[in-house]
């Protein structure tokens, strides 16, 4: 294996600062949906003596690392011999646009809106829903 392999799942607040750091890093790295792959959550569980805690990074060497601190990656990048570029202020921006609060409340606002016919609710949530969107959009663009 000569890539990072990156276990996580999309609701989890961790994982986008985590692949954005490998990016800043300049590092090939997998990543793979726990929700996705059954096989992929018994490794985690495997890994984490059965607890699917993510984001669990799998090195090349072997060693792994469960739920890092952006410290502990930063840390671990450097001994492997990577720079980490500073975050810009956009990367920083789409960080919070992927954040799965966003798309909770999002979803939240948009039913108690129509539910309760308040349309001050209802664009609320759709606008939260468009902002998660493009964030998640603008992540996979940028991943190519």
């Amino acid at each position: 294996m000569d890539n990072i392999v990156v276990y996580g799942s999309e609701i989890c607040p961790m994982v986008p600062p985590v692949r954005g750091l490998l990016r800043r890093a300049d590092v090939t790295y997998e990543y793979i949906s726990i929700f996705r792959s059954p096989a992929a959550r018994r490794r985690v569980m495997e890994i984490n003596h059965g607890n699917a805690s993510v984001p669990t990074l799998v090195f090349p060497d072997g060693s792994t690392l469960t739920e890092p601190t952006q410290a502990e990656l930063t840390a671990k990048l450097q001994a492997m011999g990577h720079t980490i570029r500073p975050e810009t202020r956009l990367q920083g921006v789409l960080l919070v646009l992927q954040a799965p609060t966003i798309l909770t409340f999002g979803v939240v606002f948009l039913a108690i809106g129509v539910v309760a016919s308040q349309p001050s609710l209802t664009v609320a949530g759709v606008v939260l829903l468009a902002v998660a969107l493009l964030g998640r959009l603008v992540e996979m663009i940028s991943q190519r």
